[in-house]
């Protein structure tokens, strides 16, 4: 004797289908995870590399900075500028102070 039950066969169709729904989602959530992680991590790989290029372009511009501003560079421009040294260098002085008050 066969005991025929839909309601039994309908549960487990609910089941798999479920199953297989979740399963689906949790893949194209992953795939989407995945390149998002792929994304930053080329992204942080560019950066470094610019960052590496900013300081070498730093250090040469530091360098240059310090080969025009060396003392024995600066006095070889003495001569072709008509420059002379002061010893003594009186800086900007005012022996009163300049205010809207003073009038």
């Amino acid at each position: 004797m066969t005991i025929i039950r839909p309601t039994f066969n309908k549960n487990y169709i609910r089941f798999f289908i479920l199953l297989a729904i979740v399963v689906l989602a949790g893949g194209i959530f992953y795939v989407f995870e995945y390149n998002s992680f792929v994304n930053t991590r080329y992204q942080v790989t560019t950066l470094r590399g610019n960052i590496t290029e900013a300081e070498t372009a730093n250090a040469n511009l530091k360098s240059t900075y310090y080969k025009m501003t060396d003392p024995v560079h600066l006095e070889t421009l003495v001569p072709q500028y008509h420059l002379t040294l002061e010893r003594r260098p009186d800086y900007l002085e005012q022996s009163k102070w300049v205010s809207d008050s003073s009038h």
